[in-house]
């Protein structure tokens, strides 16, 4: 009697570590395009605003100026942060999986993970960079273009507890949330 047996190849499993590889990268790709595909839409987005203030916001009796107007305070618990605004601006949340963002009219805060600055960054090509402190917590304060349209815009990048807020609008809207713009512990 003859044991022989048919030398083993090793062709079936070099055929399924590649397919396994191929749909593993497919998920992937697909997953990296939706992050960058919000991250453009936040970057990029300018939003016609509708009023809306939600239980979050509440009155308070500071003045903002010698005008004696009322300030609200916007909070979120979630991301940990309050933000004293004019009763007059409107406010306008966003949520996806990935990024929270808060428009104040026309300009906004985005929150995302912190890994994400990189992708932010890789949007504009930045002109200045300054350090900047916002309620203890240092970030950057850029000038740029977008990679996108070239448009100017202003932003303010601050990491905190694994998140990556971003303000982004006007120098006036930049130099309130330095004051106005608060964490909460």
């Amino acid at each position: 009697m003859s044991n022989k047996q048919a030398p083993k190849s090793g062709i079936p499993f070099i055929i399924f570590l590649v397919l396994v590889t191929v749909l593993v990268g497919i998920w992937f790709l697909t997953k990296g395009n939706k992050v960058t595909e919000e991250i453009d839409q936040t970057v990029n987005q300018s939003v016609n605003q509708a009023q809306v203030i939600n239980g979050n916001v509440e009155k308070t009796a500071d003045a903002v100026n010698e005008e004696e107007e009322d300030l609200i305070v916007f909070q979120n618990p979630e991301y940990k942060f309050s933000y004293n605004l004019l009763a007059n601006e409107a406010v306008k949340e966003e949520k996806s999986a990935t990024i929270y963002t808060v428009y104040f009219n026309s300009d906004k805060l985005s929150i995302l993970d912190e890994n994400m600055e990189a992708a932010v960054k890789g949007a504009i090509a930045i002109q200045s960079a300054n350090e900047v402190n916002i309620d203890g917590v240092t970030g950057e304060e850029i000038t740029a273009s977008s990679n996108k349209d070239g448009s100017q815009t202003k932003l303010i990048l601050i990491k905190k507890d694994g998140k990556l807020f971003h303000f982004q609008g006007t120098a006036e809207f930049l130099t309130k949330i330095k004051t106005q713009f608060f964490f909460d512990s």
